[in-house]
C-alpha cells in the first residue's frame, strides 16, 4: 500500500512538471529549492496520492466486510509439535513415571526469553536402552549387525538382506596328538547318531562334497584346505599332502590345539544333521625321524650303527619321531633296513695268550680262535613320564640285532600299540617322543680276538594307524549364528540348528529388562512409504521362548516417522543370541516382504531409534478465566486473559436449573463436575459445554459456546440458538484454557533443554529433531484466498482445483498442492483416481513430517470428496519426488582476480533456481512435474557480472531411494508427474580469457 501511494505520488508530480512548462512557462518547478507554488503541489499530489490508495482498498474492503458477514476468520496460531527424549542419571537407577502435561522449556532465538512445551502422554522413563539390533534370516542364510550405540552411523537400513552378512557354519574337531601331523597323513572323520548307528550317508556325502562344504585345517600360515576330501566306507577320508604346511596349534573358543575345521557354503542344506559321537582317525607313513642318538650322539638318519661299531652291555640307541610317538592308542610300525658289518678287534701284545721266547716249540705258536661279538638280545623301552619302562611285556623283537647270515640288507619291522602314558623328553638337548633299544645281552663279550658284527640301520621311517583304536575328538564345537556350541558326551548334538525364524526379523537387544511402561521408542523413518500391509510381529524372549507383545505402532510398519508404544512385562529373561547376552525383542516379518525373491517394498531406513520419547506440544500458558453472568442477557461475550488460545473447555454452574434425572445423565456423560458440602450436599454443579463453529445448527437448549481464538473472546447463545447461562450474584463461568502457538515455536533439533520441576532420577530432556508444525496467525492475503475458495467450492470437492484448494485449507505447513486426475500413487495411470500431490513449506529437509501432514489432508477430505472414491481406495495423497540436479559448468571469465567470486555467485544461482520452494525465475518455486533443462539453467547464471560466456553445461540426475541415492536418466524421468527439481553436488571448471 505505502509503495502503490509513493508510485502514485511520483507519477503527479512528473505530470504537474511536464504541464506547467505549457500552462506556467515562467513559473519554475523546483523540487530542491521549491517556492509556494512547488510547495502546493507536492502536498496536492501526496493528498491526491492518498485518495487513489484509499479509493484502490474499497473493493479489498468490501471482499473483507462480506466474508466478515458470512463470519469468515483469520486461522488461529497453530503450536508446534514433536518428540523430547528423557534421559535417567544412570542405567542403576529406577525408572520415573512421567504424567503427561509434564512440562519442558526451550530457549527462543535471541532474547526471546523461554518457551514452554507440555508432554501429551504418559511415559515411564526406563533405565533399560537398545544397545544393538541383529538383523537375521533363516532363509537368506543372514545375520547382520545394523546397529550398535554409541558407534553406528546415523542411517540404518532395517530388513535390508543386502547387508553385511556375518553369518559363519563351521565345525571345529581338535586332538593334540591325533591331529599332529607334519609331513602327509590321511585323517578319517565318523559320525555316529548312536552307539552302533552312522548318521544318513546322504548328508555325510554332501558334507564331504566340496560343494557344499571346505574341510580345513589351521597351519603354519593360517587354515588351509586340504588336499583331498572324499566319502568312503561311511567316512569322510582328508588328505594332507606333502607339499602342504604341517598342522599348527591355535586357540578356538579359547582353547588352544591343532584343529579341523569344516566350513559350510550354505547352512540351512545341513540343518537336520545331528550326531552324539564322532570318531576321529589319522594314518601316516614314511615318516623320517626327528632324531637318531646312538650311544650319546646324533647320528645320521639315512644311515648309523645304532650301538656304534664296538659292541658292549647297556649301548642304546635313541628314537625320535614326535608326530607318531605321540599319538597315544595308535598302531605304530618302524621299519628299516638292517645290515651288517665285521670290524676287527684291536689286537693288544699284553694280552697276547702266546709267550714269546728266543727259542720256541711248535706248539708254543698255537693261537687262540677267532670269535664274532654279536648281539644277542635287546631290551624296547618308552619313556613313561617317570622313566623308561619296557614296550613289549615280552621278549619280541629282542633278537631284531642278531644277525641271520642270510645277505645283506634285510627288510625290518617293528610294530607295536603307542602306550596310553608315552610322554616326551629331552635328549641331547631335542624334544620329541623317544623309544630306545637297550643291548642286555652281548654274545662273546670277552672274546680278545675277532670280530664286531655290528648293525647299521638305514632309511628308518615311522608310520601310525589309529584303525582298530579309535579315537574321539578332544573337543567337537560348532560356530553358527555367531554363538560357539560345544558337543556335550553322549548327548545328541546339532551343530547348524538353525535360530530364530525363516522370515527376516531384528532384534533389538537391552542390559536392562523392560519393565512397567507405557515404554515409548521413537523411530525416525527417512522416508514415507507406505508399508502398511508388510505385517510385523512384535515379540520379546521369557525364558521359555518368544512370546507375542502387544504393541502399538504408530509407525505403520515402519511407513513413518512414530512412537511405539508398549507395556512391559515382569518376565523378561536374560538370553544369549548371536554371542551377545541381553534382554531382547524381535520384530518378525511375517509376510516376507522383504525376502529378495518376492521384495515389494524399498526397506525403511531409520535415521535414529530414542528410547523414553514422548510428544509435546507447545504450550505457553496454562490458564483459567472467571466470569460472572450478572443478568440473563443475549449473547453475551467475555474475554480471556489471553490470546492465541490453543484449546478451552468451559463450565457453568447450573446448580439451580439441573433436575435429578438430569444430573444422572450429565454424570454418566462425564459432563459434570459436582462439588459437595461437608455434609455431602450438592453445592455446586459444573457442567461442561461444547464449542461450536456458530450457532447456526444449535437449538435453544445446545449448551453450545463460540471461541475466538485469535482475541481470546467467548460467546454465548441468545436463547434460541444456543443456550444463556444462567445468572448468578458468584462467578459461575469457569473457562480452563491453553495458549500458545506461533512460527517461533518450531525451535531446532537439541534446543529443549530444561524442565520445569525436578523429576525423580531424571536428568535431562532433549528434543531429537527440529519441531515443526506452528504457525502465526494467518496472513489476511491468505486467509481471503482461501475464504473465497471456500465459498467457491462449498467444502464439496468436484474439480481438480477443490482438490487442490480443500488440501490447502487442510493444513498450515503447505506451500503448493497439486491434483492429478486419472493417476495412481506412483504416477501410473489408474482410470477413475485422483492423486494429490503435496508440497510442504520445509522440503526437503522436513518430508520426516510429511506423513503427518498427510494424515491432516485425509482426514480434512473424508467428508468432503465422493464417497465412492473414498471407499474403493481411489484417492490418494503423495509427496513429490524429488530429483536432484547435479551440474557441472564451463565457464570463462574476463579475468584472474574475478574467478572466486564468478564460481561464488554461480554456485549460489544454481543453489536458489533450483530451490522447489522460491526457485525458478521468478522466485515461486518449481511446478510439480517439471524439471529445468539446460538452456533454462544456462540462462539462470549467464548474467553474471564479469562472467563472458559458457561454454558447456551438463545435468546430471539423481533420485532418492530408501537405501541411498541412484542416477537416472534425465529424459526418462521428466516423464514422471510428480516430479520437482532439488538442489545437487555442483562443479565449476573456470578458464580465463
Amino acid at each position: 500500500m505505502q509503495n502503490l501511494e509513493t508510485e502514485t505520488k511520483e507519477q503527479l508530480i512528473e505530470q504537474i512538471q511536464e504541464k506547467a512548462v505549457s500552462y506556467v512557462p515562467e513559473w519554475r518547478f523546483d523540487r530542491q529549492f521549491p517556492d509556494i507554488g512547488t510547495a502546493l503541489a507536492l502536498v496536492y499530489a501526496q493528498m491526491q496520492a492518498k485518495t487513489a490508495g484509499k479509493f484502490s482498498q474499497i473493493f479489498l474492503k468490501n471482499r473483507i466486510a462480506f466474508l466478515n458477514e458470512l463470519k469468515a476468520g483469520l486461522l488461529p496460531a497453530v503450536p508446534a509439535r514433536g518428540y523430547v527424549t528423557f534421559s535417567l542419571v544412570n542405567e542403576d537407577v529406577k525408572g520415573v513415571e512421567l504424567p503427561a502435561g509434564t512440562v519442558v522449556n526451550a530457549q527462543a532465538e535471541g532474547e526471546g526469553g523461554l518457551i514452554g512445551y507440555r508432554t501429551t502422554q504418559d511415559v515411564y522413563v526406563s533405565p533399560a536402552a537398545v544397545k544393538s539390533i541383529y538383523q537375521a534370516c533363516g532363509r537368506a542364510d543372514l545375520i547382520a549387525r545394523i546397529y550398535e550405540a554409541g558407534e553406528t552411523g546415523e542411517e540404518t537400513v532395517l530388513f535390508d538382506l543386502n547387508a553385511e552378512n556375518l553369518q559363519r557354519h563351521e565345525l571345529y574337531f581338535s586332538h593334540k596328538e591325533a591331529l599332529y601331523i607334519k609331513e602327509r597323513g590321511w585323517i578319517a572323520l565318523s559320525f555316529y547318531l548312536r552307539e552302533d548307528r552312522k548318521v544318513m550317508e546322504e548328508l555325510l556325502k554332501k558334507l564331504a562334497d566340496s560343494n557344499y562344504a571346505c574341510f580345513e585345517y589351521y597351519g603354519e600360515n593360517g587354515y588351509e584346505q586340504f588336499g583331498g576330501q572324499k566319502f568312503e566306507n561311511g567316512s569322510i577320508l582328508l588328505y594332507k599332502a606333502p607339499d602342504q604346511p604341517a598342522f599348527a596349534k591355535t586357540e578356538v573358543n579359547g582353547q588352544e590345539s591343532y584343529y579341523i575345521r569344516c566350513r559350510l557354503s550354505e547352512g540351512n542344506a545341513f540343518e537336520n544333521l545331528e550326531f552324539s559321537r564322532v570318531t576321529l582317525c589319522s594314518r601316516g607313513n614314511n615318516l623320517v625321524p626327528d632324531s637318531i642318538y646312538a650311544n650319546g650322539i646324533e647320528s645320521n638318519k639315512k644311515s648309523c650303527f645304532p650301538f656304534g661299531e664296538r659292541l658292549t652291555n647297556f649301548n642304546e640307541v635313541y628314537f625320535g619321531c614326535e608326530e607318531a610317538l605321540c599319538k597315544r592308542g595308535a598302531g605304530i610300525t618302524v621299519a628299516f633296513n638292517l645290515s651288517f658289518v665285521k670290524i676287527p678287534m684291536d689286537y693288544n701284545a699284553e694280552n697276547d695268550p702266546v709267550k714269546w721266547e728266543w727259542i720256541m716249540k711248535r706248539s708254543d705258536f698255537k693261537s687262540d680262535p677267532e670269535y664274532d661279538v654279536t648281539i644277542e638280545e635287546v631290551i624296547w623301552e618308552y619313556y613313561n613320564g617317570t622313566g623308561w619302562a619296557r614296550l613289549f611285556p615280552d621278549s619280541r623283537y629282542s633278537r631284531l640285532f642278531f644277525p641271520s647270515y642270510q645277505g645283506e640288507g634285510e627288510y625290518k619291522e617293528l610294530t607295536f600299540r603307542c602306550p596310553a602314558d608315552m610322554e616326551a623328553l629331552v635328549v641331547n638337548a631335542c624334544e620329541s617322543c623317544y623309544i630306545r633299544a637297550r643291548i642286555v645281552k652281548v654274545n662273546n663279550l670277552f672274546k680278545l680276538k675277532g670280530a664286531y658284527i655290528s648293525p647299521i640301520v638305514e632309511d628308518a621311517v615311522f608310520a601310525y594307524d589309529y584303525a582298530g583304536g579309535e579315537t574321539q575328538p578332544e573337543t567337537t564345537c560348532s560356530c553358527h549364528n555367531l554363538e560357539w556350541e560345544q558337543m556335550g558326551k553322549g548327548i545328541p548334538f546339532r551343530p547348524f540348528e538353525q535360530a530364530g525364524t525363516r522370515n527376516p526379523s531384528l532384534y533389538l537387544r537391552f542390559e536392562k529388562p523392560l519393565v512397567d511402561g507405557p515404554l515409548k521408542m521413537l523411530f525416525l523413518i527417512k522416508d514415507n512409504a507406505d508399508r502398511s500391509s508388510q505385517g510385523l510381529l512384535w515379540e520379546y524372549w521369557n525364558g521359555r521362548g518368544f512370546q507375542e507383545l502387544n504393541a502399538v505402532d504408530e509407525t505403520k510398519c515402519f511407513s513413518k516417522s512414530g512412537l511405539i508404544t508398549l507395556m512391559g512385562r515382569s518376565d523378561f529373561a536374560l538370553k544369549r543370541f548371536f554371542g551377545r547376552e541381553g534382554y531382547w525383542l524381535r520384530i518378525t516379518d511375517v509376510s516376507g516382504a522383504y525376502l529378495l525373491e518376492n521384495r515389494t517394498m524399498v526397506c525403511p531406513v531409520t535415521q535414529g531409534i530414542h528410547m523414553n520419547t514422548t510428544k509435546v506440544m507447545n504450550v505457553d500458558k496454562a490458564g483459567t478465566g472467571l466470569f460472572r453472568m450478572e443478568v440473563y442477557q443475549e449473547n453475551s461475550r467475555f474475554v480471556l486473559p489471553d490470546r492465541k488460545i490453543l484449546r478451552a473447555e468451559v463450565f457453568v454452574n447450573e446448580l439451580d436449573g439441573l433436575r435429578e434425572g438430569e444430573i444422572e445423565h450429565l454424570l454418566r456423560e462425564k459432563r459434570l463436575q459436582p462439588v459437595y458440602g461437608e455434609a455431602g450436599v450438592l453445592q455446586e454443579a459444573w457442567v461442561k459445554w461444547e464449542q461450536v463453529a456458530d450457532f447456526s445448527q444449535s437449538g435453544e437448549a445446545s449448551r453450545h459456546y463460540v471461541l475466538d481464538p485469535n482475541e481470546g473472546l467467548l460467546v454465548f447463545g441468545n436463547g434460541r440458538q444456543g443456550r444463556i447461562p444462567p445468572s448468578s450474584p458468584t462467578e459461575n463461568i469457569r473457562a480452563e484454557y491453553l495458549s500458545g502457538g506461533g512460527e517461533h515455536t518450531n525451535v531446532k533439533e537439541g534446543r529443549i533443554r530444561q524442565m520445569n520441576q525436578e523429576m525423580g532420577f531424571i536428568n535431562s530432556v532433549r528434543n531429537p529433531k527440529a519441531l515443526f508444525g506452528g504457525c502465526d496467525l494467518e496472513p489476511l492475503q491468505e486467509a481471503l484466498v482461501r475464504s473465497s475458495a471456500a465459498l467457491r467450492h462449498q467444502n464439496r470437492a468436484i474439480t481438480a482445483r477443490d482438490y487442490e484448494e480443500i488440501a490447502m485449507a487442510a493444513s498450515r505447513n503447505l506451500k503448493r498442492v497439486k491434483c492429478f486426475s486419472g493417476y495412481g500413487p506412483q504416477g501410473e495411470k489408474s482410470p477413475g483416481a485422483i492423486t494429490l500431490v503435496l508440497l510442504q513449506k520445509d522440503a526437503p529437509s522436513g518430508l520426516e513430517h510429511f506423513s503427518l501432514i498427510k494424515e491432516e489432508v485425509e482426514r480434512y477430505l473424508k467428508d468432503k470428496a465422493d464417497g465412492n472414491l473414498l471407499s474403493s481406495g481411489k484417492l490418494s495423497v503423495s509427496e513429490p519426488e524429488f530429483v536432484e540436479l547435479s551440474v557441472r559448468v564451463e565457464i570463462t571469465v574476463s579475468h584472474y582476480n574475478a574467478a572466486f567470486q564468478v564460481k561464488k555467485q554461480v554456485y549460489e544461482r544454481l543453489e536458489h533456481f533450483l530451490n522447489p520452494l522460491s526457485g525458478n525465475y521468478h522466485g515461486q518455486g518449481w511446478e510439480i512435474g517439471r524439471l529445468p533443462n539446460n538452456l533454462q539453467v544456462k540462462n539462470a547464471i549467464g548474467n553474471i557480472p564479469e562472467l563472458l560466456f559458457v561454454r558447456n553445461l551438463y545435468l546430471s540426475a539423481f533420485a532418492g531411494t530408501g537405501i541411498g541415492r541412484r542416477e537416472v536418466d534425465l529424459e526418462k524421468i521428466r516423464k514422471n508427474r510428480y516430479i520437482l527439481p532439488i538442489s545437487g553436488q555442483h562443479e565449476v571448471i573456470i578458464d580465463v580469457r
